[in-house]
């Protein structure tokens, strides 16, 4: 049985004045030139990796352990705040740290979980895990590269999909069924928790009220694959004073968090900005780095 769907209660889900902390966003600059911006996601000694910039905005993120200390956790959805906060008591997992370095059983235990968790959360009829990252932080004085296969907490505000990239993702991943399943209700959703024994201090994530995003501060960006492969595309975000934001302190392995990226409800559904950041009440201390894993899954409803 699905959990029963956030009421249209007003927001904040959080007080002005209620539990928080403070940390950097890095928004998106327009290019000046007015060129689309672009990742390229591959070397090329003659071209640039991108023409995309950042501003550093110091942003109240404003702390939802209350809420799931509360038993409230259903404030929040993905059909309205855009983001889910699933407590221990429904997101537990069987997987522990040593798992992790498991390629095949977190495809075969965790995703099977995670599906399970997915239908049961959202109602959903079908789902197709796609893919999953996994991200540490290391420890400062050994940082290596952000590559492939070694995955760092991505420190900017963005959504994974735009609908055009959201659709593609669709025919990419469901084969003959695509048309089929794009006539029901159509999602992709990131399901994001830690994977390290303790809580986490170090780059938490943090989640953007869909309610409070306009669709003006959203900005279409090309990804560059090495060619031939095909294009992809995610929002880049642009700074409004009006966003308000969220985080989990504290989060651990039991607990999980629904980043909804895309819909083909109407003009789009909720959806969900996001970014780790550095919390400002640690910084300078010594605390474990973060690890953490997404799972990107198409979500459907026949």
């Amino acid at each position: 049985m699905a959990i029963a769907p956030a009421p249209a209660t007003p927001f904040p889900l959080v007080e002005d004045g209620g539990q928080a902390t403070t940390g950097n966003l890095n928004y998106f600059v327009q290019p000046p030139n007015g060129e689309v911006p672009y990742d390229r996601l591959y070397d090329d000694p003659n071209l640039p990796k991108t023409n995309v910039a950042y501003s550093r905005r110091n942003t109240p993120i404003y702390d939802l352990r209350p809420l799931v200390d509360a038993g409230r956790t259903n404030e929040t959805s993905t059909d309205v705040t855009g983001f889910q906060v699933i407590p221990a008591s429904v997101a537990k997992t069987s997987m522990e740290e040593a798992d992790w370095t498991d390629d095949a059983k977190i495809r075969s235990v965790y995703y099977d979980e995670t599906t399970a968790l997915f239908k049961r959360v959202t109602g959903a009829s079908r789902v197709i895990i796609f893919d999953h990252t996994i991200r540490r932080v290391e420890a400062p004085g050994c940082e290596t590269p952000d590559t492939p296969d070694s995955r760092k907490p991505v420190a900017r505000v963005h959504i994974d999909q735009t609908p055009e990239s959201g659709r593609k993702r669709v025919f990419r991943h469901a084969g003959e069924d695509a048309d089929r399943l794009l006539a029901g209700r159509a999602q992709l959703i990131n399901l994001w928790r830690p994977i390290m024994s303790g809580p986490v201090r170090d780059a938490p994530i943090a989640m953007a009220d869909s309610r409070t995003i306009g669709s003006e501060d959203l900005v279409a960006s090309r990804l560059l694959y090495q060619p031939p492969a095909a294009e992809g595309e995610t929002y880049e975000v642009a700074y409004n004073d009006a966003h308000r934001w969220y985080y989990l302190s504290g989060m651990v392995k039991d607990e999980a968090v629904l980043l909804k990226c895309w819909d083909n409800g109407e003009a789009g559904g909720a959806k969900t900005p996001h970014s780790g950041f550095v919390d400002d009440q640690y910084v300078g201390k010594d605390v474990p780095p973060r690890q953490s894993i997404e799972v990107r899954a198409l979500v459907f409803h026949e």
